[in-house]
């Protein structure tokens, strides 16, 4: 009989280490996953990555300083209104983007940093075991809200780039042109 107890309880021990180590599993597959988002994430950042956006901003605000400086009509072209309107748009889309520059870097290696603690974690079975599902769904949603945010910036960039390579002559030669007037 008690071989027996021994028996039953030595089944038990083996089917909850085979649990615990089934969890362990998934949860670094997981990690591993999440970790494979960010790399993507890294990648299509450094593709994207505007060097020249401070320039470009500048150059942007600069015509429209002088267009509103120097244009005195009473009325607007109705094509040159709505030409304005998407250049300052664009414009000012320039500042979003600058923080969504500093913001992705740092919040790629932060969540690096807490990945890999939580793995060391679940690896030992450090922490509060119970909580891990917990954490894991945490870093998941802020990894989902990087991607949303490379998404927004590379989004942005490129509507923003095709607005200032098709306006930016033009209007910048009007603005110079009231100068002239004046």
């Amino acid at each position: 009989m008690v071989r027996s107890l021994v028996a039953i309880f030595a089944l038990g021990a083996l089917f909850l280490t085979s649990c615990m180590d089934l969890e362990t599993s998934e949860r670094l597959e997981r990690i591993a996953a999440m970790e494979q988002t960010i790399d993507s994430v890294e990648v299509v950042f450094a593709e994207h990555k505007l060097d020249s956006m401070a320039v470009l901003s500048i150059r942007a605000y600069d015509v429209e300083n002088r267009i509103k400086k120097n244009y005195t009509a009473d009325t607007i072209d109705m094509e040159l209104g709505r030409k304005m309107d998407a250049f300052k748009v664009m414009r000012r889309n320039f500042n979003p983007m600058g923080k969504a520059m500093s913001a992705i870097p740092t919040s790629i290696e932060e969540l690096r940093g807490k990945l890999a603690q939580l793995k060391t974690d679940i690896e030992n079975g450090d922490g509060k075991r119970e909580k891990y599902d917990e954490y894991l769904s945490f870093e998941e949603a802020k990894v989902a809200q990087l991607r949303t945010l490379l998404t927004d910036f590379v989004e942005t960039k490129i509507a923003s780039l095709k607005t200032y390579e098709e306006l930016y002559e033009e209007l910048n030669a009007f603005s110079h042109s009231l100068v002239k007037k004046n």
